[in-house]
């Protein structure tokens, strides 16, 4: 994966990915469609009040919402891939949420992956 972002200069960046790690263009299309600028007007407000006026909030809400949903997705899908490659529980919530003793978030981000990927029953194995 190649997608780099490049701090240019002050609070100005710079995204670039090669065509190949962006094959459905959801990057292309959180770009276009202004999410990754509302979720990261977002992120930057000092307060909700400071995003503008309730249209703005509106748009913002709309954007974070948008981005947010789908790297929740994403990673749904990289828990199960994880799973599958053998990591226990513990290591999977160390690698999801920094803390191996959040396995129980752990497992239902694992088992809302494989409903997602209908990949059939998520029974989940103690370890």
């Amino acid at each position: 994966m190649s997608v780099t972002v490049t701090k240019t200069a002050g609070h100005q960046a710079e995204i670039s990915w090669a065509p190949g790690d962006d094959p459905k263009g959801y990057i292309a299309r959180a770009i276009e469609s202004d999410h990754v600028e509302g979720a990261l007007s977002a992120l930057g407000a000092m307060s909700v009040e400071a995003l503008g006026t309730t249209e703005d909030l509106k748009r913002i809400a709309y954007a974070t919402n948008q981005l947010a949903a789908l790297l929740e997705r994403r990673t749904r899908t990289m828990a199960v891939a994880l799973r599958d490659q053998g990591l226990s529980w513990g290591q999977l919530a160390d690698a999801l949420y920094g803390d191996p003793e959040k396995r129980g978030n752990a497992r239902r981000a694992y088992e809302a992956g494989v409903r997602q990927a209908g990949i059939g029953s998520a029974a989940a194995d103690e370890d």
